[in-house]
């Protein structure tokens, strides 16, 4: 008899080391064992419910299910033909060391000076949960699933999970500490317990429902061994379009997994002389480098701490990859696939040819192809301009329409405005920000959604923006906070694009540009 080999709490210390358990935990044929089984082809729940089995998730974003089986019905169902493999639900361990420090040498701060801070972008964070009261982090907080204690309170026992969201995405305010990307929003999914461990099928559980609830990009500061359905997970999502990093490891040797995976970001960590940090894991893997030593961030109970690692490393990756998101690619050469939106291929392949190189020339494993840098990633995107085949045109007669050819609609703008809002902070500090409405409509004043609208904030902040009309024709765009400004936030609508239709900007009946004053300060 051919029996799948199963060690079972092979707890994996992501960072440190890997620890086995002794050989009495080896269970009885009896005895229930936590198993991944991914299947060929559709998932068959009944097939292991027959088998006496307890399903724990059915996954959608690969075709597997975490389950608990006795030791018998594995070596049953492991010769089912219907059945890929049977692997342990390993464990995984948050990856951190000790204490960490800044975003400036990322060069988030001056990205965010140009109006980039991730507006409007979804980050998934897969850790120890995060603490979502936090006031550094809870006016972006969009929700979250809790898989340790199955609720929707994914609140963070530990402090890594919250330690890596600050680093992400604390907001541009008087306290604490500003994160990468200050704008965009975050979920929260907790796969790893107080201890820091979590179950492969947890994080693969939290993987399905960030695919499922619209991340644009995934940020995991854990991990461990290989495992093939933690692979296809990981690939899916890719192929799903949500950009995946996650931390190389500390254990100073090969790197961890899922960031081993090619579909995944691998991040090595960095001290502030950008010299590798001895125990950084190295490999070919490795993509991007990060600061990981020393890095101060938002920590539960409203407070700040330092941290070590490369846990601390891969979620200045992650914001950057956020910042670069809420850019503009349409109508560059960098949109490879010319569909007007950032996929993850794009976004890496930008990331590695704009990242400054600190090692040995070129891509190493120490480095991958250097240090990220936000703001050569998001500049000069205008100077990109797309290659477009040269083609021959025939212009018919005028009173013969182009043969295939459906008549291109007319739209304009029946609605531009923008107001500013803010608040105060220790009763002496006002922080503002204006946000622009616009509303799309056809000829008869119909609403369309899916355009594209771009635009430039000018005045105080400054930068090029784009989003697309919702289902009633209208697109929000949020400036960066500013401490006590005094003057005029100014919004300029630059174009509106959808298939099927031309922007006639005569039809507005007010102009393209519209601007309001922020005067409030306090003595």
């Amino acid at each position: 008899m051919n029996r799948l080999p199963i060690t079972l709490l092979m707890i994996v210390s992501i960072l440190l080391s890997f620890v086995v358990a002794p050989a009495s935990a080896v269970p009885n044929d009896d005895e229930k064992v936590p198993v991944l089984i991914k299947f060929k082809g559709k998932t068959d729940a009944q097939l292991v419910k027959a088998n006496g089995g307890s399903i724990k998730y059915e996954y959608d974003v690969v075709p597997a299910i975490a389950a608990e089986l006795p030791q018998k019905a594995i070596d049953a169902l492991y010769k089912n033909p219907n059945i890929e493999l049977i692997e342990p639900d390993r464990i995984a361990q948050i990856t951190e060391e000790t204490i960490p420090w800044g975003i400036t040498r990322v060069n988030a701060p001056a990205t965010q000076a140009l109006g980039f801070t991730g507006s409007g972008i979804k980050v998934a964070v897969i850790d120890t949960g995060v603490d979502y009261n936090h006031p550094d982090l809870a006016a972006n907080y969009l929700g979250g699933y809790d898989y340790v204690n199955d609720d929707n309170y994914p609140m963070d026992d530990h402090s890594h999970g919250t330690h890596v969201a600050g680093t992400v995405l604390g907001i541009d305010n008087e306290i604490g500490v500003l994160g990468v990307a200050p704008n965009a929003g975050f979920y929260a999914l907790k796969a790893a317990d107080s201890t820091g461990y979590a179950t492969y099928s947890d994080i693969i559980a939290s993987i399905n429902w960030a695919v499922n609830n619209g991340a644009d990009v995934i940020t995991m500061s854990l991990g461990g061994s290989p495992s093939s359905t933690l692979e296809a997970a990981c690939d899916n999502a890719y192929n799903s379009g949500v950009v995946v990093v996650a931390a190389a490891g500390n254990s100073g040797g090969a790197v961890i997994y899922p960031a081993g995976y090619d579909s995944v970001i691998a991040v090595s960590a960095t001290d502030s002389n950008n010299v590798k940090a001895s125990w950084s894991s190295y490999g070919p893997e490795v993509e991007l480098a990060a600061p990981g030593v020393s890095i101060y961030s938002t920590m539960p109970g409203s407070s700040y701490g330092y941290k070590s690692g490369t846990s601390m490393a891969t979620p200045h990756v992650t914001g950057v990859v956020a910042l670069l998101l809420s850019t503009d690619v349409s109508g560059t050469n960098l949109d490879l696939d010319k569909d007007g939106t950032w996929d993850p291929a794009e976004v890496r392949a930008r990331l590695q040819s704009t990242a400054t190189d600190i090692g040995a020339s070129g891509q190493d494993d120490y480095y991958g192809y250097g240090l990220v840098n936000a703001l050569a990633a998001v500049s000069d995107l205008e100077q990109a301009p797309a290659v477009e085949d040269p083609v021959e045109t025939v212009t018919p007669p005028a009173d013969e329409a182009p043969a295939g050819d459906s008549p291109v609609e007319e739209m304009h703008l029946s609605d531009l405005s923008v107001t500013t809002d803010y608040s105060v902070k220790a009763n002496k500090h006002v922080f503002a920000y204006a946000i622009a409405t616009a509303t799309v409509v056809d000829v008869d004043g119909n609403p369309l959604s899916g355009a594209t609208v771009t635009g430039d904030w000018s005045g105080l902040v400054s930068g090029t923006v784009s989003a697309v009309t919702d289902s009633s024709g209208v697109v929000t765009f949020q400036s960066a906070q500013l401490k006590n400004p005094l003057g005029s936030f100014i919004f300029t609508v630059t174009g509106v694009t959808l298939d099927g239709y031309t922007y006639n900007s005569g039809a507005n009946g007010f102009e393209s540009e519209v601007s309001a004053d922020f005067t409030l300060s306090l003595k």
